[in-house]
């Protein structure tokens, strides 16, 4: 492993916005980012195949990715979308295995990236790494509880469900909060069709539940969402 040297800011501002690298002290966050590497996406672009050998963990510095598995039948479905400080490949890392899904980039996109190696490395001399690697990957089994949970939902249920835990700011006393992603990759994520997913939205605002514009949608009655979330 090359010599740990301090990191320009923009590797650094990478590195201290990622989970996995919380514990560290802001000395040895530069550290690590010292072995980072930039690459840039395009939207639409690859950043790996399914059963490709995967020997990267990459970061999200600016942008999305959406990891995407594609079903015997041809069927696609959104299994995560990681926004910045958000990382990909922990799995790959841990265990050597070949993903099972493909990575894309959801729109612009700036990684920070670091080889298996180096990150082994890393991991021995920072401990601290490999408890946020556990708690990262902790909160993703629960957020893929609740997305089974609400698989067994109807159509109008899951999306009030979603709508209900997308992060909100509070203006004229009303919640708005902006879907995180195109609505046919939200209906993907939810695990319905583009269609069924306009109507359950279409559905809320009819019944003057929400009213959604250009991806902002504004909640007007939480009590409703949080009685048909529940059904």
């Amino acid at each position: 492993m090359r010599e740990l040297t301090v990191l320009d800011a923009p590797h650094a501002t990478c590195v201290r916005r990622v989970p996995i690298f919380a514990r560290l002290s802001p000395s040895q966050q530069d550290a690590v980012g010292a072995f980072a590497r930039p690459v840039t996406l395009a939207a639409g672009q690859l950043l790996h195949r399914a059963g490709e050998p995967v020997s990267q963990l990459f970061v999200v510095h600016t942008g999305a990715v959406k990891l995407v598995h594609t079903a015997a039948s041809g069927r696609t479905q959104i299994v995560r979308v990681a926004g910045p400080g958000e990382a990909v490949g922990e799995q790959s890392f841990l265990t050597g295995q070949r993903p099972e899904h493909h990575v894309e980039a959801a729109e612009a996109t700036r990684l920070c990236v670091f080889d298996h190696a180096d990150l082994a490395q890393l991991v021995a001399t920072y401990p601290g790494i490999s408890v946020g690697m556990l708690r990262t990957l902790s909160e993703r089994l629960v957020d893929a509880e609740r997305r089974l949970a609400l698989s067994g939902q109807d159509v109008p249920a899951r999306v009030a469900g979603y709508l209900m835990g997308l992060p909100g700011e509070v203006e004229g006393g009303a919640i708005h909060v902006r879907l995180p992603m195109p609505k046919k990759d939200v209906a993907s994520w939810l695990a319905t069709t583009p269609e069924s997913f306009s109507r359950a939205l279409a559905r809320l605002e009819r019944d003057g539940v929400v009213t959604e514009e250009r991806g902002v949608v504004t909640l007007l009655d939480l009590d409703a969402l949080e009685e048909l979330s529940a059904r």
